[in-house]
C-alpha cells in the first residue's frame, strides 16, 4: 500500500508543477540592486509628479490620511501612514518595472505592459494595488503586501507550497494581533451604496469558468490570478494591475493586442456602462496568450516566448 507520504509528494507535485514565469534569473542580490535603482530613478520622478488631488486622488484623500476604507485588512493603516507620495511612487513603480523587467521576452512587449490601463490607472489614482506587486516579487516574505488588495493577488498564493504556508501563517499571526479581522471585512457591505459602473465582476457565478481555469493554470502565478478573476466578489480594471506583467511574457504581437485590450473599459464614454465589461476581453486574452504559450498549439510560433516552460 503506498504511504501517506508517497501521497502527498504525488498530490504535490500534481497542484504545484514547477513553471519558469521569469525570463531573467536574477539573485536577490541582483534583483534588490536593480530595485534600488529603479527607486531612486522614480523617487526623483515621484517628486516633481504632483499628488494634488487630480493625480493621486485616492492616495491624497484617503491613504495617505489613514482613512482606510474597512474591507482593507488591519495592517493597511500602518503601512500607507510611513509612505509619503514620492516614496510611495518610487516603490510602486519600481516593483512594477522590475515585474516586467524579469518577465520580458522583447522590449515592445514590456512597454506594451507598462502604458497598459491597468498600470496607468492605478498611479494616476494612488491606488495600493501597486504594492501588491512589490508583493509578488517578494513572496513568501512579502506576503502581507499580497493581502492588502486580494482580489486577484490572492490566488497566485496557489503557485508554490510555501506561498500557501507562508499566507496561512501570516492570517494566523494577524488573527491573534488584529483579532478576526476576516470575519469584519467580509461583513462590509461594498454595495450599501450601489455597485460602482466600473465594478465588473462576475462573483461565485464565474466559478463554473475560474474552476477549469485553475487546473490548466497550475503552478503559474499569473495564470491563476487571471483565473481567480472570474469568481472574485469585487473587480474593477486597476484591480488587474497584479496580473498586468504577465504581458511582458508576451511575443510583441499579441502583447500588443493585449494592451489595446486593457483599455477598452474606458469606451463606456461612448458607449455606456456596458463598455466597462469589455475589460474581459483582455482578461480572457491574456489567459489563453498564456495557455497556448505553455502548452502550444498549432498555430503556437506566434505566441510562444523562449526558453520554453516546463511542462507540468
Amino acid at each position: 500500500m503506498e504511504s501517506i507520504r508517497k501521497k502527498v509528494e504525488r498530490w504535490s507535485a500534481i497542484l504545484f508543477p514547477p513553471q519558469e514565469i521569469f525570463s531573467r534569473k536574477w539573485s536577490f542580490a541582483q534583483q534588490g540592486g536593480m530595485f534600488i535603482l529603479l527607486g531612486a530613478v522614480f523617487y526623483g520622478i515621484g517628486l516633481w509628479v504632483p499628488a494634488n488631488g487630480f493625480i493621486a486622488f485616492d492616495w491624497v484623500h484617503f491613504f495617505s490620511q489613514g482613512r482606510i476604507p474597512p474591507f482593507y485588512p488591519p495592517w493597511t493603516v500602518f503601512l500607507a501612514k510611513r509612505l509619503t507620495w514620492p516614496l510611495f511612487f518610487a516603490i510602486s513603480m519600481a516593483g512594477i518595472s522590475l515585474s516586467i523587467i524579469k518577465r520580458s521576452t522583447h522590449i515592445v512587449s514590456s512597454i506594451a505592459a507598462l502604458v497598459s490601463l491597468p498600470v496607468v490607472w492605478t498611479m494616476f489614482l494612488g491606488q495600493l494595488d501597486s504594492l501588491v506587486v512589490l508583493g509578488l516579487l517578494g513572496l513568501p516574505w512579502l506576503v502581507p503586501l499580497v493581502l492588502i488588495k486580494p482580489q486577484v493577488g490572492l490566488f497566485a498564493l496557489g503557485a508554490k507550497k510555501s506561498y500557501v504556508l507562508a499566507g496561512i501563517i501570516w492570517i494566523a499571526i494577524s488573527i491573534v494581533i488584529w483579532g478576526l479581522w476576516p470575519a469584519k471585512m467580509f461583513a462590509v457591505n461594498v454595495y450599501k451604496e450601489g455597485r460602482y459602473a466600473q465594478d465588473i465582476a462576475i462573483g461565485l457565478a464565474g466559478i463554473i469558468v475560474t474552476l477549469p481555469m485553475f487546473w490548466f493554470s497550475r503552478g503559474d502565478m499569473d495564470m491563476l490570478m487571471i483565473s481567480g478573476a472570474f469568481v472574485t466578489p469585487y473587480l474593477i480594471p486597476y484591480n488587474m494591475l497584479p496580473f498586468t506583467p504577465a504581458i511582458a511574457r508576451l511575443k510583441p504581437i499579441p502583447a500588443l493586442i493585449a494592451c489595446l485590450l486593457s483599455w477598452l473599459p474606458f469606451s463606456s464614454n461612448w458607449l455606456g456602462d456596458k463598455g466597462w465589461w469589455l475589460g474581459w476581453l483582455f482578461v480572457v486574452w491574456l489567459w489563453f496568450c498564456l495557455a497556448v504559450t505553455r502548452y502550444g498549439f498549432p498555430n503556437k510560433q506566434l505566441f510562444n516566448k523562449y526558453p520554453k516552460p516546463t511542462r507540468p
